[in-house]
C-alpha cells in the first residue's frame, strides 16, 4: 500500500499573519500560563494534514478514499491580500463621544467586494482550531476522549464540506462593519467570535468577529432583520472598545493569543485553556451588531428567557 505525504496546512493563513510581524519580523505567541514564544508569523498557526482526511488505520498508509481538501481554502487564501487592502483603503472617520449608533461611516461595496470578504472571513472561522474542536466535541462527550488518528478523521470528515455549506448560505448577504482602533492594537487567537462550528448546517443568523491585522477587524452578521443599504460601514473605537473586543478573543481563544507589540493582560477566562463562549445573545458584539446602521434595536421582549438559561436574577 502506498505512503502519504505529510502536509502543513495553516489555518491562519500566511498571507493574514505576515500582518502581525513587528519590527524585528516576528510574532508573540501568548499561552494561557503567561508563557511566551516568538516566531515568523508563518510558523505559527499550522496544523499538519489538517485538511486531509486520512482513513488508514495505519499512520503513513494511503488508501483509495484518502482526500486533500486544501484547495477549498485556495480561492479565500487568493483574494485575502486584496480584501484587507481594500478594507484598509476605505474612509475611517474618528467620532469620539456620543451614541455608538451615530459613528458609523457608511462605505461603498460592490456585490464582489462583499462576496470576496464574506468568503475570506467565512474561511477563516473554519479553518480555527475552535472550529476542529467543535466538529469532534460531541462524539467525544458521547464517547470520551478518542484515539488520536480517529479523533483526527472524524474532525476533517466534519471540516470538509463546511466553507462551501457557510458560503451557500452568506453569499452577498448581511452587513459588515471594517473596525478600526488607531489607540491600541487588537490581539488574535486559535478561537474568536464566530458561529460557524456545525458541520451539518450553516447557522441561519451567522456572526464572525475577525481581527485581521493589529489594526483593523471586522464584523460580519445576518441579522434577522436588516436594511440591505449599507452593507458596509467603518466604525473608529476607543481603547476601551478595543480592549472590550480583545477579550472577547480571550473568551474565545484556548491555547494562543498572538500579538504584535500590546501585549494583552491575561483573563482569568483564557486562563482556563477552554473555548468558551458568551452564556447569552446579550454582550458588548451584539451590541456593535445591531447599532450598525440598517439594523434594528435588539428585541428585549425575550430576556427573561436568556436570564433563565444563565441563572440571572431578573430585575
Amino acid at each position: 500500500m502506498s505512503k502519504t505525504k505529510s502536509e502543513r496546512h495553516h489555518w491562519w493563513p500566511e498571507c493574514v499573519s505576515a500582518r502581525w510581524a513587528d519590527d524585528a519580523g516576528g510574532v508573540t505567541w501568548l499561552l494561557p500560563d503567561g508563557g511566551e514564544r516568538r516566531a515568523r508569523p508563518d510558523a505559527f498557526g499550522v496544523i499538519g494534514n489538517g485538511h486531509y482526511i486520512k482513513l488508514s488505520r495505519t499512520a503513513g498508509e494511503a488508501t483509495v478514499w484518502d482526500q486533500n481538501f486544501e484547495d477549498e481554502f485556495q480561492d479565500a487564501d487568493a483574494q485575502f491580500p486584496g480584501v484587507i487592502s481594500w478594507l484598509e483603503g476605505l474612509e475611517f472617520e474618528a467620532r469620539p463621544g456620543g451614541d455608538r449608533r451615530a459613528r458609523f461611516q457608511p462605505q461603498p461595496a460592490t456585490e464582489e467586494q462583499f462576496r470576496r470578504m464574506a468568503e475570506s472571513l467565512t474561511s477563516l472561522a473554519i479553518r480555527s482550531p475552535m472550529t476542529r474542536e467543535a466538529a469532534v466535541s460531541i462524539a467525544e462527550r458521547l464517547r470520551g476522549p478518542l484515539p488520536e488518528r480517529e479523533r483526527n478523521t472524524l474532525i476533517t470528515a466534519n471540516l470538509r464540506d463546511m466553507h462551501r455549506r457557510a458560503m451557500r448560505a452568506v453569499s452577498e448577504r448581511g452587513k459588515a462593519t471594517a473596525i478600526f482602533s488607531p489607540d491600541c492594537e487588537f490581539i488574535f487567537g486559535d478561537g474568536f467570535y464566530h458561529n460557524l462550528t456545525s458541520g451539518s448546517m450553516a447557522p441561519a443568523s451567522p456572526r464572525i468577529l475577525a481581527p485581521l491585522t493589529p489594526r483593523l477587524a471586522v464584523l460580519y452578521a445576518i441579522p434577522q432583520r436588516y436594511t440591505v443599504e449599507p452593507r458596509l460601514s467603518t466604525l473608529v473605537i476607543s481603547a476601551e472598545e478595543t480592549a472590550a473586543l480583545n477579550k472577547v478573543v480571550q473568551i474565545y481563544a484556548r491555547e494562543a493569543l498572538f500579538y504584535r507589540a500590546d501585549r494583552p493582560e491575561i483573563t482569568e477566562e483564557f486562563q482556563r485553556g477552554k473555548h468558551l463562549t458568551f452564556s447569552s445573545s446579550r454582550n458588548f458584539v451584539e451590541d456593535i451588531v445591531h447599532d450598525m446602521p440598517g439594523v434594528p434595536d435588539r428585541d428585549t421582549s425575550l430576556n427573561f428567557l436568556d436570564d433563565m438559561l444563565a441563572g440571572r436574577p431578573r430585575g
